[in-house]
């Protein structure tokens, strides 16, 4: 029987797990006594429809979600008003055992159960599910421990999960505030407890209650599971720098093996991603869904033929189908984030230029808050970009890393198709939000200090980053800079700008100048941008922002202008109108021409520009015959179209 103590958590969805109604059979004996109750006298159809008014299941075959340990005690979710209230169908799962067994088998079937561990009793709960509602049950999640959340909870109008905000203190609803309570240490983490002076506080010892309860829940829980019905989700996060991490993480999912073949599987390891981790959980959801590698037997030695023997026409071809190329062939680059990424700046956006790339970001997303149009209600995030975790749900794409490691011809191979089929963004601090620059809080004030490096992030990138001999692979290069204030462009002789026109005559004979396309781009500010960000300065302070403009953009003439088989293939460029901002143009501006006409000068500022660079007669060449310039970056294209 179900526990009245149990929670919804979500909105019903369109999608769910096939429902169960089971059919009464008349009993046999012609006795008033054993004569079926009025109820079940009345047609299937009508029964599920009851059963569907009192909060069984909901109407649209969309799972609602239940904490099999009840409501928090204290809750200040305002959503919670919106959850039905097990007491409703209670009462009915107790009248009879003919009732019993059909309502139990609709309630387990159509809906999504969750237990979270945290203390010795808390898989009580779960002990006491009757074998018929184990062998109904479609869907489960277990929380052994997490170190960030992973109840979606509902937060106003947003649905934000912790463990994909860690700032989450920054955002206007505030989503910490109703969960953060059930934060854990990491299983083998040192607690502040046993950070004191008393080195004998074993971690080891702290974890193994747990596991010796969860195996014999998993026991009790296997021995009822029917096989392909049950999608089963595992939380349990693990320090990945301890020593025994990786034989914690196996113990945890041993119990596994005792389950049928499961219809989906989800299990997360960590809380951040760690190779070892991940591959511990990819093997066990595999292995309980039934995908095994098949056997294998290797041909004989003259028949042998090796990736690495192909044709280089078809070797390429073939690595253009793998991760090495992204789904928009965009990678981006920032100084603050020193790794390669794609699809930061927010979920739900990579269907603005291609509709099928949303299939390869962010999976939490697509399962989470597209569930009000029929895409699936979130089973939380077991993103193996974000944590140590595998789930067949999840395709989004990664940092290529094997294909670099098979061999230095494959290798070789992989950085031609890397660096040549992507476009590569290069941002100067953030690439989201790109006008936020160091040192400058949400709260400050004070936004005059002197460029903070020693050099350009695009120096950084060119010269320490990319591997040399790959510089000549570069098809298109973008440059993204924030919109440093006059008095934090680095000057004319700044240690940066002196390593940046070093960058530039190094770069010269390491490129591939025909076939790269490169554009700068000054990153102007947008919808979110704090409003002490924009203050109105003078006309010379204007001239200080575009000679700035011009000492980064000077050095690129030797690129762009010479022989044919050296000079860049195209150069754009992407800059703001450096007087914007003074008293004037703010005038100018609240005409009702006035955003065509700070359209126009943004279009001369580009000229001029460009002119500078590639000289007169190529800027001609550049746009003849109707020639275009490449569209613009994703990024640009969410911050400012649809921020």
């Amino acid at each position: 029987m179900v526990d009245q103590r149990l929670q919804y958590e979500h909105e019903p969805d369109e999608t769910g797990p096939p429902v169960i109604l089971a059919r009464h059979q008349e009993p046999t004996l012609a006795t008033a006594r054993n004569r079926p109750t009025p109820l079940l006298r009345l047609p299937p159809l009508v029964r599920q429809r009851i059963y569907l008014y009192i909060g069984l299941a909901s109407w649209d075959r969309g799972p609602y979600i239940f904490d099999l340990h009840g409501p928090a005690r204290e809750s200040s979710n305002p959503w919670d008003l919106w959850r039905p209230n097990p007491s409703t169908f209670h009462g009915l799962l107790l009248s009879c055992r003919a009732i019993h067994t059909e309502a139990a088998a609709l309630l387990y079937s159509a809906n999504r159960f969750v237990v979270c561990c945290t203390g010795p009793g808390s898989f009580t709960p779960l002990l006491a599910l009757t074998p018929l509602a184990l062998s109904s049950l479609a869907a489960l999640k277990i929380i052994l421990n997490q170190a960030s959340c992973h109840h979606r909870r509902r937060c106003l109008d947003n649905d934000r999960d912790c463990c994909l905000y860690p700032r989450s203190v920054r955002l206007p609803c505030e989503p910490f505030k109703y969960h953060h309570r059930k934060h854990q240490f990491p299983l083998l983490s040192p607690t502040p407890e046993s950070r004191g002076d008393d080195d004998s506080v074993d971690p080891l010892a702290a974890t193994q209650a747990l596991l010796d309860e969860w195996h014999s829940t998993a026991r009790y829980l296997s021995s009822s599971v029917i096989p392909s019905r049950l999608e089963l989700s595992l939380v349990c996060d693990i320090d990945p720098g301890h020593d025994k991490a990786v034989d914690l993480a196996n113990s945890v999912l041993e119990p596994l093996r005792l389950f049928p073949t499961l219809r989906s599987c989800h299990i997360r390891l960590g809380k951040t991603p760690d190779p070892r981790l991940n591959q511990v959980a990819q093997d066990a959801v595999l292995r309980r869904r039934g995908i095994v590698a098949p056997y294998w037997k290797p041909p004989a030695a003259k028949l042998r033929v090796s990736f690495v023997t192909l044709p280089c026409e078809l070797r390429l071809r073939i690595l253009e189908f793998t991760n090495v190329v992204t789904p928009s062939k965009e990678v981006w680059w920032s100084r603050h984030h020193q790794r390669y990424s794609w699809s930061d700046i927010g979920a739900g956006t990579m269907c603005l230029k291609e509709t099928w790339s949303c299939q390869f970001s962010e999976c939490w997303y697509r399962s989470g808050t597209l569930a009000r149009i029929g895409t699936g209600l979130s089973i939380g995030c077991f993103c193996r970009r974000r944590h140590a975790a595998f789930s067949d749900t999840c395709t989004c794409w990664a940092p290529p890393t094997a294909l670099f490691l098979v061999c230095r011809a494959l290798c070789q191979d992989a950085q031609l198709v890397f660096f040549s089929t992507n476009r590569f963004i290069i941002y100067d601090f953030k690439s989201f939000p790109p006008w936020e620059l160091q040192n400058t809080s949400l709260d400050s004030n004070d936004l005059a200090y002197d460029y903070p490096y020693d050099r350009l992030a695009a120096s950084q990138f060119l010269r320490d980053v990319i591997p040399a001999h790959c510089l000549a692979h570069l098809r298109f290069l973008e440059l993204v800079f924030p919109p440093y204030f006059p008095r934090n462009w680095p000057p004319t002789d700044h240690q940066a700008m002196r390593h940046w026109r070093e960058t530039v005559a190094w770069l010269r004979d390491k490129i591939n100048g025909p076939a790269l396309t490169l554009r700068v781009v000054a990153a102007e500010f947008g919808d979110w941008t704090p409003d002490h960000y924009i203050e109105t300065i003078t006309a010379e302070e204007g001239d200080v922002i575009h000679r700035a403009h011009i000492d980064l953009l000077q050095p690129l003439k030797q690129l762009a202008q010479g022989p044919d088989d050296l000079r860049l293939a195209a150069f754009y460029a992407d800059l703001p109108y450096p007087w914007q901002w003074t008293e004037d143009a703010t005038h100018r501006l609240e005409e009702e021409d006035g955003q065509a006409w700070l359209q126009g000068r943004k279009r001369v500022v580009k000229e001029s520009a460009e002119r500078l660079v590639l000289g007169d007669c190529r800027y001609g060449g550049q746009y003849a015959d109707g020639k275009e310039e490449p569209g613009q970056s994703l990024w640009k294209h969410v911050v400012y179209d649809h921020a």
